[in-house]
């Protein structure tokens, strides 16, 4: 009999912490897939990176709690898509940086929608890289203390499937092949 629950204990604590996570996160494909650029001066090269893998490098690293990037049958308490979005102004010599997140909980309903916003002034001319990826991990520290960590924590879990909507559920443009703008008079 102390097999048995030896068993039963062993494959429970496995499930529990195979199967479910705090959060999943869910960076659109736009950022995977479309590069973004900044301009170091009005005279210089624009600088162009890819969102996605930065951001995902900066949440892998500086998150501390239980997070896995959203898959199908993955089961977690929350899933919160993430909008970022990195700007330079050359004449001022700001960086801006926004994370726009929406949090989904149990029954796949949108518990908050937030935007986190924080600046730095400072030239980017050689090390841009450097400074984009600092940002985003502000950006993703800002995250955990302002947002995450404030979540209550339940036991009731949501499907990484329902990602999937979430990332179908921005409106794509539908563009007729034949459609020819109207003149203007």
């Amino acid at each position: 009999m102390t097999k048995f629950h030896y068993i039963i204990f062993t494959l429970l604590f496995i499930s529990v912490n195979s199967f479910s996570e705090d959060f999943q996160y869910l960076i659109h494909e736009r950022y995977y897939n479309h590069s973004d650029n900044v301009r170091p001066s009005a005279y210089a090269d624009l600088h162009t990176y890819l969102q996605g893998p930065m951001l995902e490098e900066a949440i892998n690293k500086n998150l501390k709690s239980n997070v896995k990037k959203c898959a199908s049958g993955v089961y977690s308490k929350y899933i919160f898509s993430l909008e970022p979005n990195i700007f330079y102004n050359y004449k001022m010599n700001i960086i801006y940086g926004q994370l726009k997140v929406k949090i989904f909980g149990p029954k796949n309903i949108l518990i908050d929608s937030a935007t986190i916003e924080i600046e730095h002034q400072g030239k980017i001319h050689q090390q841009a890289n450097f400074y984009i990826n600092k940002m985003y991990d502000e950006l993703v520290l800002k995250l955990d203390v302002e947002i995450l960590s404030k979540l209550p924590q339940d036991n009731l879990t949501i499907n990484g499937d329902f990602c999937s909507t979430i990332e179908q559920s921005k409106p794509k443009k539908n563009i007729d092949p034949d459609y020819k703008p109207p003149i203007q008079a």
